[in-house]
């Protein structure tokens, strides 16, 4: 085991945060998220596994959650059937089983594209499938996603921890802007180097890479794809936030920022989500228009965008440079990426992924078994027919459950915007997914929007119920 510098600062943190503070170890490990080509810790005796920042941040907060008293008591109602949480937890349990049994099970009944390093990369060649040292890595992912989702759902029964939340949600999408910047300079400054510090874990770094000549914005992430992932789920939630008119003055402004990196990420990943994060919101915007009134931004974005955007492409069509430029990229970003490299290599895991399926008789080969590059592929082929069910319960839980959530409008606000930014990664997960977990921000997102108040009985809600959320500011 190797801990990096990096690490030591998450540790002493993490330890800070114990005496401070739930508010502030709440803060850090969002921050931590942002972290995403960071290792905090190296396990060498599995493969040179990467512990991030924020795994070992998040167990500082579910220490802290679990020496207090109450708090494993606002958790349990999240975990009773037909709740939430209790699909994600048998999603769990049942990923847990397939990782032991499975691979031995199915041994040399089928071949996967394997998740452990070898000498020519990761993932990049079949072998007979075998138990293997990722079966652990990622079972223990996945748990950690479940930790992330309660800890939250606590934290988002709490008035003060919701605000405290939703605040640093807020702020590290305005430190993922940050990064943005610093990846651009230091690229074309050549000055990479600055950034090694967070772009020291165990993975293939892409940062480097240009597609017709312009660079591919990867920010403190390894690649573009993982990039986009996690803004995704930033500019859901900001946008969401704006157009409800809670912290506009910054959300705005945030939500175009996150955006606007999305599109020069080059990731189709990042396209296919924002696009569908776009229609959907104008399809529900529409429908509120039709229903009941609906907030001045939100008329305002179902009249204007589709003006705005009729105006910048005949704008561009106009200029024929330009619209050469744009059709370049978008032939090498969307339309040619199935026929690229990358793009073949992705099919084939797909492809074999489902094959997995089968000669598992539906079973699947196990969570960390195999590879692939789409999120229902990816159940499908590790934890086949079961996993699918309660994994899929779960998602309609986060995204459509109502259930003793929070009523009062900022909170209500704050948790519509979770679920419109678990929705958007869930769309980029369905084109770039390689494993079940989908990241410890999308459960985050569940988590504050499956919460409800701890106190109800006692109405005390403040400061959530104090002012409408018109006038909520930061």
């Amino acid at each position: 085991m190797q801990i990096e510098p990096i690490g030591v600062v998450a540790l002493v943190l993490g330890c800070v945060g114990w005496f401070i503070g739930p508010a502030f170890s709440i803060c850090v490990f969002v921050f931590s998220t942002a972290l995403g080509a960071a290792g905090a810790i190296i396990l060498t005796k599995f493969g040179s596994a990467n512990i991030q920042p924020a795994h070992l941040l998040l167990g500082f907060l579910a220490l802290g959650s679990v020496r207090k008293p109450g708090s494993l008591g606002l958790a349990a109602p999240a975990l009773a059937f037909p709740r939430t949480g209790f699909w994600l937890l048998l999603t769990a349990v049942y990923a847990t089983i397939s990782a032991i049994l499975l691979p031995r099970l199915f041994a040399g009944a089928t071949y996967v594209f394997a998740v452990a390093r070898s000498e020519i990369g990761v993932g990049h060649t079949l072998i007979p499938l075998a138990p293997s040292a990722s079966n652990v890595t990622q079972t223990v992912y996945f748990w950690g996603d479940v930790a992330c989702f309660l800890l939250f759902y606590i934290y988002g029964s709490k008035p003060e921890l919701f605000v405290a939340t939703v605040r640093a949600v807020l702020a590290v999408a305005a430190l993922n802007i940050v990064f943005v910047g610093l990846d651009v300079v230091t690229y074309w400054t050549h000055t990479d180097n600055l950034l090694s510090f967070v772009r020291n874990a165990n993975y293939r770094m892409l940062g480097d890479v240009s597609v017709l000549g312009y660079k591919r914005i990867v920010g403190s992430f390894p690649e573009a794809s993982a990039f986009a992932y996690f803004t995704l789920g930033l500019c859901a939630f900001c946008t969401k936030l704006w157009l409800a008119n809670v912290h506009a003055r910054v959300t705005g402004p945030l939500a175009l920022l996150s955006l606007a990196a999305i599109v020069f990420s080059t990731s189709s990943t990042g396209y296919v989500g924002a696009c569908g994060l776009l229609a959907a919101l104008s399809l529900t915007s529409i429908a509120g228009i039709l229903r009941r009134s609906v907030s001045q931004k939100t008329f305002g974005f179902v009249v204007f965008a589709p003006l705005l955007m009729t105006a910048l492409l005949v704008g561009a069509r106009l200029n024929q440079p330009a619209w050469r430029e744009i059709q370049r990229m978008v032939d090498a970003t969307v339309l040619h990426k199935l026929s690229t490299q990358s793009g073949e290599e992705r099919s084939r895991w797909n492809e074999q992924a489902l094959t997995n399926f089968e000669d598992t008789d539906g079973l699947g080969g196990g969570v960390g078994s195999l590879r692939a590059s789409s999120l229902p592929v990816a159940v499908l082929g590790q934890t086949g027919v079961i996993g699918a069910v309660t994994y899929v319960c779960f998602f309609l839980g986060t995204l459509f459950g109502r259930r003793d959530q929070w009523s009062e409008p900022y909170p209500a606000a704050c948790q519509s915007a979770a679920r419109w930014a678990c929705f958007t990664q869930l769309l980029a997960a369905s084109v770039a997914a390689s494993f079940i977990d989908l990241d410890l921000p999308f459960y985050l997102f569940a988590g504050l929007a499956c919460a409800g108040p701890a106190l109800r009985r006692q109405r005390r809600t403040a400061p959530l119920t104090r002012r409408p959320v018109a006038a909520a500011s930061l």
